[in-house]
């Protein structure tokens, strides 16, 4: 099992790139939806939704940055080195590897789910609070290694030393 677990690995790694790609495609979707209902004489009084998902659009075109300005402000830590993560060298360590980058994966799939949210705020509010769940919860996921060592850090004694035999 561990050599088929380290024979996806690298293949999950390559999903980033597909899933930022996608999210570039997604805001100039955005960015187009905005400047026709921006320029539009049939939507005259919608122009919040045309302002929000403009919003949208540049968060989605600038997504590494957008998710760089999250991991800083919430873990003090670039998102770079998230793809770069090695565990030590415990028996269970390809499993661990592999339950981090699915984790980071859907992390970012949730990022870019909060920011599509974002842009039906102004018909919705209830979006508002949702996206911010999304986008919050998808850079914790996104930076889980750094998220589980805060809390080991937090708490201290057998929580910390459990969270870091397994992590490494």
């Amino acid at each position: 099992m561990e050599n088929y677990l380290a024979n996806v690995i690298p293949h999950l790694q390559q999903w980033w790139p597909v899933i930022v790609t996608l999210s570039y495609l997604i805001g100039i979707g955005f960015a187009v939806l905005s400047a026709v209902q921006a320029i539009s004489q049939k939507h005259r009084f919608d122009r919040t939704v045309a302002a929000w998902s403009f919003t949208c659009a540049v968060l989605l075109l600038n997504l590494p940055a957008f998710m760089d300005t999250l991991s800083m402000s919430i873990f003090d830590k670039s998102s770079e080195h998230i793809l770069s993560y090695s565990p030590s060298a415990s028996p269970a360590s390809i499993y661990i590897q592999f339950a981090v980058y699915c984790i980071a994966i859907i992390g970012l799939i949730g990022i870019v789910r909060g920011l599509c949210l974002l842009r039906d705020t102004p018909n919705q509010p209830k979006n508002f609070s949702r996206a911010f769940v999304h986008m919050i919860g998808g850079i914790i996921a996104v930076n889980l290694v750094e998220f589980l060592r805060g809390i080991g850090a937090t708490l201290g004694g057998d929580v910390q030393s459990h969270i870091n035999t397994i992590l490494g």
